[in-house]
């Protein structure tokens, strides 16, 4: 299984990444590891929306206290809806090195969506709006190789909506009519690699066709059911 032979943030394309960036992405995902499974328990304290813009907005206050809570030292900053300087295209969130030697551009960014019995809930995969399709186009992190996406769940089990998910992914992989894009069936399905309290981390790679590479996603789906 991935999850027993896979490193939790090794990329299974070892020269995707300098030494550098790798580093950073490690440290990245180690934070969030450490401090993603509190964020349901403080989400349900405040439960003042279930609006998804909303619940990123709180999880990016979330992972900033944090910060100042630990007391450690953690170089970069998380922002909602991060701009570029040559796309108008945004993803819901960006983490940046803080840094004045930097130009402030996403070191790491994430998609989120909800899954809830009122939601378009394949568009966390597939769409103009789809998640992982945005990754997949390049629309967005066309200068990254490691992004990640938060499924906010509303409605019913993380093992349900992954079951959904790759059900999803299959489908595409043998009715595809987009031609700008590849999918390629089993090869970028969620696979899980975690689970903390109230929080499954998945990994998938995914085939991007304009740039005849991969994309690596880390998946983390949030339980915010009541």
């Amino acid at each position: 299984m991935l999850r027993d032979s896979l490193p939790s943030y090794q990329s299974p394309r070892s020269n995707d990444l300098s030494a550098g960036q790798d580093a950073e992405t490690n440290l990245i995902l180690f934070f969030i590891d450490n401090h993603i499974p509190d964020f349901s328990s403080y989400y349900q304290s405040l439960n003042d929306s279930n609006k998804e813009n909303r619940i990123s907005d709180l999880l990016v206050h979330h992972f900033e206290l944090c910060k100042d809570e630990s007391g450690g030292y953690f170089p970069f900053r998380f922002s909602k809806n991060p701009t570029q300087a040559h796309t108008t295209k945004e993803t819901d969130i960006g983490i940046f090195v803080r840094t004045r030697g930097q130009k402030p551009l996403p070191i790491f960014e994430f998609e989120a969506k909800r899954f809830s019995d009122s939601s378009n809930n394949k568009e966390y995969v597939c769409g103009i709006r789809g998640g992982i399709e945005r990754f997949k186009r390049g629309d967005h992190s066309s200068h990254l190789k490691i992004c990640g996406m938060f499924g906010y769940i509303q409605s019913r089990t993380a093992q349900e909506w992954i079951g959904k998910v790759n059900s999803w992914i299959q489908e595409l992989s043998k009715n595809n009519t987009n031609e700008l894009l590849d999918w390629t069936g089993n090869n970028e399905k969620l696979v899980n690699v975690d689970s903390f309290i109230s929080v499954e981390k998945l990994y998938s790679s995914n085939k991007r066709k304009s740039f005849n590479d991969e994309i690596i996603l880390w998946h983390y789906l949030i339980d915010l059911t009541p």
